[in-house]
């Protein structure tokens, strides 16, 4: 893991070095007659699609990379903000499988490559969190747990164009501090011709053809149509297109349960920490989990829009998009159980930060298997009507976006016993006390090397026999987004102000989740283990588990799972529990209404220009959960146990708050192709919404005790309290443009934070909880606003640049490429809680902002000349906070990825293409609590494409 790092810094020290020499080259090489006279300069939402450019009395017509590069800055340097684009004039011009990928090649934009696709995007290194998507300027629902949007829903094959907003005005929807990400669909009648597009591809996953009975082959295919009529006086566009993927997603896995405990006893059955030793504090996890997966998703997506003209000062617009995602997981797991107990680390195993290295204990192992199947739909549209004149323009629009989320998960479990099952089918002595198997552990180089003692077979069947259960565990998730926007603009003749612009947005956001849905069977009858045992053995289902990759578990006792759940449970589903109510459930109503008002201004030459302006924005939360119930049961002797009664108890809590954000952009072109931007705004980040539910779960410790304090090990839940998190920012951007396909930017970014989102433990938040008929105070483990103010600053450059003036082949070179740095003082304190006394963040370092890496770098290099089109292009992004809940910290260490494609354009109608993803098959780390402690990794492999593109 060092020498990874160690290469990965390096890289971006090369990388960066590269990208600022290049700069100096350019300055000097490029011609000066290729210099773009700046034109007129419209707002940040117009696109100038601009296919071909007249010289010499020729029509050069520019498509494919070039075109996307030409158009891409041309929106920025026309913008009236901080903006950075990719936009091409065709429906599924770019290679890239899916938006995210497109997202990633934007300077300052990365994502995590989770199951080897691209999703979780962060703006300037900060997450996911601290930034907003909109999807034609409307907010888009998330099935997910919080507001990310699950960008895998919109196929690239029917998107045009993506715009990252860094810096904002008081148009634009609230909600991003980091940026705001736009996506757009094509407009029929603003595209202009007659187009239908076929797109077929064919996939191979080396990772899924190792696996028994899978070849690996998968699809994608997309057909889109666009046209133009004359109706009456005016003109009508249509616009329609649908998008199949049919893949896996294989995956090799190794994890470690979130739960963990700080300690520093040495043997003993569990570690524990005392302060009075004075043995090293080390970190361990609850249990360790390798995992073999089998990974199935198909996603059918249409989109559409009609375009009608009646007259051209009036543009109506109704557009549409739907998608459904299934995605079946099938896992088989080898676990070991038990992995505090019997703890004792070897001499140096533990680091001066505790992460603990190596180790020795004994353990229960466990068999697992899971199917989990989800469902996401998704449903999107509105409609938009806008006049425009020399006066003045009004625009109305109106939008609804829904998405459902069904999961359903079917868990069984064989566990190691006291005896094993004999060639008779009988039990026999397995010669372990109580099924627990000494072992070592070593995590020096990173990946886990477990040694188990050498009289226990792993791979063994006839081990695997005791403490059996049958589990169902369901999830619904429905999120609803009904809004209203009314715009308009005056414009103004002459003068230094040439327009006021104002409008109201009303948004109604529902969310609905009905979470720990379980319908269990457990304990299980030894007949019915046994018989398990017998008939739902298979073979290990993969060859090379893991590869070379460093974990020494290849091969363990794997069990069909619909077989196993089939014999516990008499059926192969048990359907969902007869009372669906839980303390995790969510129900929340998020009411927005804001308004706006905003000044465009420019001096009579246009080399200096800006808007100025102030949104207001009111929000109302109402918040409704269970808490359950319990009685106090009188053990004897003062002792006493708490015993759920399965009645709940609803909460509802509501909240309503004002936020303003003032802000002010100018732009000046020093020359026709030097321009400085400024900007200076307030923004927010509204908190994952989920964290603002009311429920409440009460972790009851099994066993006597002397109070009801000491019976509950923890309490948890939402914060309806929760409002966003404000900044005040500071932008500057120096941006030159020596011609239309060439650029190089240097901006820097500064934001001072208000109010931060972190977690309360201990005596932070009291609650009231009525147990048996008594008040009992209890704190609350939530998340919390926090009245200290921190800073985020950073930098980053971009360079464009395409070598058209070289001669004869060396023309086709180009160069994209972009370094961000940002760095931050905010500090996140680990949230778990242990034990109720000894929180982790007594022991560790606190985390930073969601998604922060200090390093971001993209580096694109092409070709494209004649029929050939070639791209490479590498991403970085240097370690970073990625929460899970409330539990410890967790960390992802560096990703890198490796993209490659590349397409051959046989006839003007038909186009071969090619692309390698993730081609170099890095592995994707994380660590918790501490950055050195590896506590997962994973390898999806690379993902070829290969297929036709036909336009007719």
């Amino acid at each position: 893991m060092t020498q990874h790092n160690h290469i990965s810094t390096r890289a971006i020290k090369l990388a960066t070095s590269a990208l600022l020499s290049s700069a100096a080259i350019i300055a000097l090489a490029t011609p000066a007659h290729a210099q773009l006279e700046q034109g007129p300069a419209p707002s940040a939402a117009d696109v100038d699609d601009q296919t071909a450019e007249q010289q010499d009395g020729d029509t050069i017509v520019v498509e494919g990379i070039r075109e996307t590069q030409r158009n891409s800055l041309e929106i920025k340097r026309n913008a009236n903000v901080i903006v950075d684009a990719l936009v091409s004039e065709e429906i599924g011009a770019t290679p890239d499988q899916s938006v995210g990928e497109t997202l990633e090649r934007i300077v300052g934009v990365t994502s995590d490559r989770f199951k080897g696709s691209a999703s979780e995007i962060s703006i300037r290194g900060l997450g996911p969190f601290l930034g907003f998507s909109t999807l034609n300027g409307r907010e888009v629902t998330s099935g997910s747990g919080d507001r990310a949007v699950s960008f895998q829903q919109f196929p690239s094959e029917l998107v045009n164009g993506v715009l990252v907003y860094k810096s904002q005005n008081a148009e634009l929807i609230e909600g991003g501090t980091s940026g705001i990400v736009e996506l757009r669909t094509i407009r029929p009648l603003d595209y202009g011709k007659r187009r239908i597009t076929l797109d077929a591809r064919a996939v191979y996953e080396p990772y899924d053809d190792k696996i028994d009975k899978r070849d690996g082959l998968g699809s994608r295919l997309s057909v889109s149509y666009v046209d133009q009529f004359g109706l009456g006086d005016g003109e009508l566009g249509i616009s329609i297109g649908y998008a199949r993927a049919d893949e896996a997603a294989p995956e090799d896995f190794y994890t470690e349960s979130s739960s963990v405990r700080p300690c520093n006893s040495v043997g003993g059955n569990n570690c524990s920490y005392n302060p009075s030793r004075t043995t090293p504090t080390y970190f361990v996890p609850n249990s360790f989990l390798w995992r073999q997966m089998n990974n199935d998703l198909t996603r059918d997506a249409v989109m559409g829009t009609i375009q009608y003209m009646p007259r051209p000062e009036l543009d109506i617009n109704i557009d549409g998009q739907f998608s459904r995602r299934k995605w079946v997981e099938n896992r088989s797991d080898i676990v070991l159980a038990e992995g505090r107990r019997g703890i004792t680390p070897t001499a140096d195993g533990v680091l001066n930060d505790g992460t603990l290295l190596t180790w020795s204990g004994n353990s229960r192992f466990e068999s697992q298997t899971r199917i989990r199947e989800r469902d996401e739909d998704y449903y999107g549209g509105g409609l938009s009507v806008e006049w425009t004149d020399d006066a003045a323009r009004v625009g109305f629009d109106v939008s609804y976006s829904e998405t459902q989320r069904d999961q359903v998960d079917r868990q069984t479990r064989l566990r190691t016993g006291s005896q094993k099952v004999g060639t008779s089918g009988a039990l026999v002595s397995s010669g372990f006390s109580n099924g627990r198997i000494p072992y070592t552990f070593n995590k020096s180089s990173g990946a886990p090397v477990l040694t188990l003692d050498p009289r226990f077979d792993i791979t063994d069947h006839a081990n695997f026999y005791d403490a059996g259960y049958a589990r169902r565990r369901a999830e619904y998730r429905n999120d609803k987004i009904f809004a209203v926007r009314i715009d308009g603009e005056a414009f103004v003749a002459d003068g230094f102000l040439r327009s006021i612009q104002g409008g109201l947005r009303y948004s109604d956001h529902k969310r609905n989740a009905d979470l720990d849905n379980a319908n269990d069977i457990d304990p299980i009858s030894t007949a019915l283990q046994l018989q398990a045992n017998a008939n739902c053995r298979i073979d290990f289902r993969e060859r090379d588990f893991f590869g070379d990759n460093g974990t020494n578990i290849s091969n363990w006792a794997q069990f069909d799972p619909l077989c196993a759940y089939r014999t516990f449970t008499g059926s192969d589903d048990l359907g969902p529990a007869a009372d669906p109510r839980s303390e995790g459930d969510i129900n929340v109503r998020e009411q927005i209404m804001a308004g706006y008002a905003m000044a465009n201004f420019a001096t009579p030459n246009d080399r200096l220009g800006g808007n100025i302006g102030v949104r207001v924005v009111n929000t109302q939360v109402t918040a409704t959960g269970f808490r359950g119930s319990f009685n106090v049961v009188n053990q004897g002797g003062g002792m006493i146990s708490l015993q759920p009664t399965g009645d709940f108890r609803e909460i509802s809590r509501k909240n309503n708050f004002w936020t303003v954000l003032p802000s002010l952009n100018v732009k000046f072109a020093a020359t026709d192709d030097f321009l400085v931007r400024a900007a200076v705004y307030k923004s927010i980040s509204r908190p994952n919404i989920e964290d603002l539910g009311a429920g409440r779960s009460v972790d009851a410790e099994g066993g006597t005790f002397l109070s009801i304090q000491d019976a509950i090990a923890g309490i948890s839940g939402g914060n309806p309290r929760l409002e966003p998190l404000k900044s005040w920012n500071g932008d500057v951007s120096l941006e030159w443009y020596p011609s239309d396909a060439n650029a190089v930017t240097l901006a820097g970014f500064y934001k001072k934070l208000q109010v931060g989102i972190v977690p309360a433990s201990g005596a932070a938040i009291i609650e009231p909880f009525i147990i048996d008929g008594n008040e009992v105070l209890f704190p609350v483990a939530q998340q919390t606003n926090s009245d200290e103010k921190s800073e985020l600053w950073g930098f980053e450059a971009t360079l464009n640049h395409s070598f058209t003036y070289l001669p004869g082949l060396l023309s086709g070179f180009g160069v994209i490429a972009g370094y961000s740095y940002a760095d931050t003082n905010f500090e996140y304190p680990d949230p778990s809680i242990v034990d109720g006394v000894n929180p982790l963040a007594n022991f560790v370092d606190p985390a930073s902002f969601i998604g922060l890496s200090k390093h971001t770098l993209s580096a694109e290099g092409y070709y494209e000349k004649g029929p050939i089109a070639l791209r490479a292009v590498y991403k970085y992004r240097s370690p970073y906070f990625k929460p899970f809940q409330l539990a410890a910290n967790r960390y992802s260490q560096d990703q890198e990825s490796f993209d490659v494609s590349a397409s051959l354009s046989v006839t003007e109608n038909i186009q071969l293409r090619f692309q390698a993803i993730n081609l170099f098959n890095n592995e994707y780390i994380l660590s918790r609590p501490t950055l050195n402690s590896v506590s997962e990794i994973s390898h999806s492999g690379t993902k070829y494409y290969a297929g036709v593109k036909l336009r007719f």
